[in-house]
């Protein structure tokens, strides 16, 4: 019994609603100024219907144009940036040229350096046995050899201390120009 009073309840409730289509009928049949009204709304629903779908397809292409833009973007900027790494490769390969000279140089100026370390280290030694020569008789003519050995180890030294300043300097030169490589 308590499901059927329940049941004719919801029944009552939902028939009843005193904005039904007969109520309509009936007022505008009274009113014909409401009917204007209810048919200005009808027509103004129907435009908002119509501005919606108007909306909703623009909408609509303009997320496909954006959506192709998009795309149109990223395959332009896929190729601008792996020209920009192509140009960055060309500049790096220049530094590293520059880099690989610098190493021949500094290897160079290592050899040049322990070249005229020795030419020093043989003057001090022929300059030690002429001058201490000290119970030991050099002859004229091996004391003038002697001189003419000190004489040729100073002018190998000279061109080759000439060549280490040059060395140093082509690789100062070079590492200021990676600087400006960056």
């Amino acid at each position: 019994m308590k499901c059927f009073s329940l049941f004719i309840l919801c029944f009552i409730l939902s028939g009843c609603s005193p904005y039904g289509p007969e109520e309509l009928d009936r007022l505008t049949k009274e009113d014909p100024r409401f009917k204007q009204m209810i048919l200005t709304r009808d027509q103004i629903h129907v435009q908002i219907h119509t501005i919606k779908d108007d909306l909703l397809a623009k909408k609509k292409a303009m997320d496909a144009e954006i959506g192709k833009f998009r795309r149109e973007y990223d395959a332009y900027s896929k190729a601008q940036n792996l020209k920009i790494e192509k140009y960055e490769a060309a500049i790096e390969a220049n530094r590293n040229i520059l880099k690989h000279e610098i190493d021949t140089a500094s290897a160079q100026l290592a050899a040049k350096v322990a070249e005229l370390e020795g030419y020093q280290k043989t003057t001090v030694d022929v300059k030690k046995v002429l001058e201490e020569s000290k119970g030991i008789r050099i002859s004229a003519e091996e004391k003038q050899k002697w001189e003419e050995r000190l004489l040729m180890l100073s002018e190998k030294m000279r061109p080759l201390s000439e060549e280490l300043q040059e060395l140093k300097l082509q690789m100062r030169l070079k590492k200021r120009k990676i600087g400006f490589l960056k």
